[in-house]
């Protein structure tokens, strides 16, 4: 096997560790009930009230490197606001806010974070601002999943792979031909996922057992358990596929799309023909926003083109209506609409039912890969 230059190892490893902090997400489906949000202040208002609020402070699973772009061209729009980025994972994002709200600290204006059950259980909380962004209409209605939540992006799971390894001929492109090299050829197909604990793992398999049913999504993991070997962190399991320790990793997040390409022969990424779960990195205003002005402007921001354009040069998922680039940015849905056929992307809501299934969800992922 080639061992590969310790240099472009650690080089890698280095732009994976920021593009997979807070990749692990949830949530899919039908929109919740937007109840009674509360229409969005003019621009001019929302300037003059922002000019005297102190800066906007957003606690966000978004790795820093990819969600610094989106920061400066807000910036460039609105240089007066001072823009704060604490980078935290899921469960924290929302623990933080809540302990220091309690306390009646300052905290977060504005939370982006994955996990659904972390987001289910923050609406009951009362976390988020029943606010609504300007310019909805341009998106696809499930942006909104009710309550002041909104979908900022919805990354494609993505299958990675060693390009040493597997060649092009090779590289499974469904869920059913993945799972029949799993079966055919356990020493050449070596594979590396999350375990279902991991949220971006479980929301995955909730979306692929909406699009492919419960049966054919079950005999597919009974076949890829035996030869998977399961990390907690992305970047664990990304290495492996770079250090040559594993051909195929599946269950990848999207926001793995941006990072990539710059490793061509080291390792490289397919969309799935048959089953592309969507999973939502969700934002809200915060109820105890001290900057609610700021935070306004920044959620409108996120849904004009100047945001899309943002977020997709970012590398994280556009998903304005019939999406055109102006920066020669590749991630966005009307993007993934050319490459996969359709009718087989699902968005993982935000919802309760989410939640309901994670038991039984769980019990079955363990069966199969005998835990």
């Amino acid at each position: 096997m080639r061992r590969f230059s310790k240099v472009a190892v650690r080089g890698f490893a280095v732009a994976l560790a920021a593009a997979l902090v807070g990749c692990s997400t949830g949530g899919s489906a039908t929109p919740a009930p937007s109840g009674h949000a509360s229409f969005p202040a003019s621009t001019t208002t929302l300037e003059q009230q922002a000019k005297k609020e102190q800066g906007l402070i957003i606690y966000a699973n978004a790795p820093t490197q990819y969600f610094q772009p989106v920061v400066a061209a807000f910036s460039k729009v609105y240089p007066f606001i001072h823009v704060s980025v604490t980078t935290l994972a899921d469960n924290t994002v929302f623990s933080k806010y809540e302990a220091e709200a309690a306390q009646g600290a300052r905290t977060a204006d504005l939370l982006v974070a994955s996990a659904p059950a972390s987001w289910v259980q923050a609406e009951q909380n009362g976390v988020a601002a029943n606010v609504t962004p300007a310019g909805l209409s341009a998106f696809p209605s499930w942006v909104s999943q009710g309550h002041g939540v909104y979908v900022m992006s919805a990354e494609p799971i993505v299958l990675s792979y060693s390009p040493k390894l597997v060649t092009p001929a090779q590289v499974p492109h469904t869920w059913a031909q993945l799972a029949a090299d799993a079966k055919a050829n356990p020493a050449k197909y070596k594979m590396v996922s999350y375990p279902v604990s991991n949220p971006l793992d479980y929301a995955g398999i909730y979306g692929l057992i909406h699009l492919l049913g419960a049966s054919k999504t079950w005999s597919y993991f009974d076949a890829l358990g035996p030869v998977t070997k399961t990390y907690d962190e992305g970047l664990a399991a990304l290495t492996q596929i770079v250090q040559g320790g594993a051909s195929v990793g599946y269950m990848s997040s999207g926001l793995t799309q941006s990072v990539l390409p710059h490793y061509k022969g080291l390792a490289d990424y397919t969309f799935m023909q048959d089953a592309t779960p969507l999973i939502p990195r969700g934002i809200t205003v915060t109820a105890k926003a001290s900057s609610p002005a700021s935070a306004q402007l920044f959620l409108d921001f996120l849904y004009s083109q100047a945001g899309q354009d943002a977020l997709c040069a970012g590398g994280f998922e556009a998903t304005m209506n019939n999406y055109q680039t102006s920066n020669g940015c590749t991630a966005s849905l009307t993007a993934l609409q050319k490459q996969v056929p359709p009718n087989t992307t699902y968005l993982v809501p935000i919802s309760q039912e989410v939640l309901n299934q994670q038991s039984s969800i769980t019990q079955r992922w363990n069966q199969a890969f005998h835990r």
